[in-house]
């Protein structure tokens, strides 16, 4: 066998080579993103396997043994499965030290804002294995959540073998995060938007093509392994009447509601089984799979994603009365599922509740108007992408995703009415979704893919360029060019006789009279062609202050001045600047290791 030193050496040489080949084109980057799909789509394949496997024995096997139809089966080993399901779930995550993680795709938005997309090579194992234990003895949950996290810390993984840069690292937990959900939904381009609108949420050219080619790969591995397969089926769609988008309004407005319904119900028992139930974490999840269990007796429809049950409803298989009562009882089965500490994510839950919901209306609107709208399948197709839009404030990757799922381009237009509004609705009660509460309550405030509490604590003092260069106000323009010849900066402060702020000159404004004719460049002066209405921030403001102030219209500068005099100039912010920052802080962060993380 070879030595540890033997091994050390290769790995040194490969790796000095691979990054060799890095550093042209970003041709390593693109490699790895489609080798990482690949692969993702492989645990993609083995999670599925996984999931049938735990349900065979937990489910499949116990009937055979109890007999199927026998009141012993029905009655008291139907609420006992998902009990037991959850202590082996609490049992393994108190063991091995991860009850300071869920589920969720929360998880992977931190990885990539906070923790500089460094995550632990054992949480690809342990969330497949505790998410198919959970989820195949009934829990009520989905596999998105778990599946964007296996594939995101596997894209961790393969970054930190290469000894790759925190901001490829944070890219290849995306590239992860977006094949996992591609592969899961065989839905390439909602796996790409995902990962842009909310893992790490904010969109650059260089960092797109790496995701889509991950989510591309991803979707072709698993297709070429299990088939072309839908997550569901759904029926064939048709808008039967234009008046219809009036109902589809209606609907986006009450699948808000019930969103909002599902948020208070799930934190509520979050906190419930956190801080009021005094009992050792090892139970806890037994306790909620204990409640599911009683649930399943009468309505089995709540365990696990639902997805066999949301294709019933697309179909009109379901009674309207039924589809009610699964409304309110898949956000109680699933609220105290994962709020007790259970293996899931919340994708597959808001896409049951959204497809109930838009079933039951679609019921309704059916019966009153029946010779201008569609069958209930119609309505509930729409549902599904409108509740999970206004959870996870992500309109645009529902909207994709009820493309991709139907194959219907009719179906954009009530999709992307039912989808704003629900998050409109939505954004009424909260400017936090579903994931980013979960973070916030652990103290960690995303804005954009950053960690705001982060951002709070830097000032723009502590990063701003004192060394400005400024214009006087009556500089010919001609001076002006030869100016900024000799400066990398694109805005400058234009100032009085007092060197006092009166207008900014960007380069816009520069190109703007270099359009016209060059004997304009002696008679017209700085002042004619700044901007005066100038937004500026002061030393004491925190850098999210200053990133909102950015956002306004979008520029790249900003003057910073003092808190007592509002046209004195101290100093130059740049967007750059303050990304930089953030990520040298969030780099000091990563590097310490959590309190909770030993080895048992």
């Amino acid at each position: 066998m070879p030595s540890n030193e033997s091994l050390k050496d290769f790995h040194k040489s490969f790796t000095g080579a691979i990054r060799s080949w890095a550093s042209h084109e970003h041709s390593f980057l693109i490699f790895i993103a489609g080798a990482l799909g690949i692969v993702c789509g492989l645990l993609a394949v083995l999670f599925d396997i996984l999931l049938e496997w735990s349900h065979e024995i937990f489910f499949g096997h116990t009937g055979s043994y109890l007999g199927a139809d026998s009141l012993i089966y029905l009655y008291v080993a139907i609420p006992i499965i998902p009990a037991a399901g959850g202590l082996i779930t609490g049992f393994i995550t108190w063991y091995f030290k991860m009850d300071y993680e869920t589920a969720s795709a929360a998880e992977v938005m931190k990885w990539a804002a906070v923790d500089g997309g460094q995550v632990r090579p054992r949480t690809v194992w342990f969330r497949m294995l505790a998410t198919s234990i959970f989820l195949g003895s009934g829990g009520s949950g989905g596999r998105e959540g778990p599946i964007a996290q296996i594939c995101g810390a596997m894209g961790s993984v393969m970054g930190q073998f290469f000894k790759m840069s925190t901001d490829r690292l944070r890219l290849l937990v995306g590239c992860g995060a977006a094949a996992g959900i591609a592969a899961t939904f065989n839905a390439p381009i909602a796996g790409v938007i995902f990962t842009v609108e909310l893992i790490l949420g904010d969109f650059n050219v260089i960092s797109f093509l790496p995701i889509v080619i991950s989510s591309v790969m991803a979707t072709t591995t698993k297709r070429l392994l299990l088939g072309d397969v839908p997550a569901f089926v759904a029926p064939s769609y048709s808008l039967v009447s234009y008046w219809e988008i009036i109902l589809y309004f209606f609907l986006g407005i009450i699948c808000g509601l019930v969103c909002r319904l599902f948020f208070v119900s799930y934190f509520w028992a979050e906190s419930y089984f956190k801080d009021d139930l005094k009992i050792h974490p090892i139970l806890k999840p037994a306790i909620g799979g204990i409640v599911v269990g009683v649930i399943g007796v009468f309505l089995p429809q709540v365990f696990g994603g639902g997805y066999e049950v949301m294709g019933e409803m697309l179909n009109g298989d379901i009674i309207w009365y039924i589809a009610i009562a699964l409304i309110f009882l898949k956000i109680i089965a699933t609220s105290i599922a994962l709020g007790s500490g259970g293996s899931g994510g919340m994708f597959a839950p808001a896409l049951f509740i959204g497809c109930m919901t838009g079933g039951v209306f679609g019921t309704l609107a059916h019966a009153l108007f029946p010779e201008m709208t569609a069958t209930a399948g119609a309505y509930a197709m729409v549902g599904v992408g409108a509740v999970m839009a206004a959870a996870a404030h992500a309109p645009l990757t529902n909207i994709l995703m009820g493309y991709e799922l139907t194959g219907n381009y009719l179906i954009i237009l009530p999709v992307m009415t039912a989808c704003i509004m629900s998050t409109y609705v939505m954004t009424r009660f909260t400017d936090m979704s579903l994931y980013t509460e979960k973070l916030r309550r652990r103290g960690i405030q995303l804005w954009r893919g950053r960690d705001r509490s982060v951002m709070d604590n830097i000032k723009v003092a502590d990063v701003m360029r004192r060394k400005v260069t400024t214009i006087p106000e009556n500089l010919p323009f001609g001076t002006i060019m030869e100016l900024i010849a000799n400066s990398r900066d694109n805005y400058y402060p234009v100032v009085d006789t007092d060197g006092k702020l009166t207008g900014v000159v960007s380069m816009q404004n520069v190109r703007e009279i270099m359009l016209d004719s060059d004997d304009l460049c002696n008679l017209v002066v700085a002042k004619e062609i700044a901007t005066e209405d100038v937004i500026t921030v002061h030393g004491e403001n925190n850098l999210n202050e200053a990133m909102e102030k950015f956002s306004v219209i979008d520029i790249e500068q900003l003057p910073v001045v003092s808190v007592t005099d509002p046209r004195a100039i101290v100093g130059m912010l740049s967007r750059m600047d303050v990304i930089a920052a953030y990520k040298k802080e969030v780099l000091k962060k990563s590097t310490k290791p959590p309190e909770t993380d030993k080895q048992p």
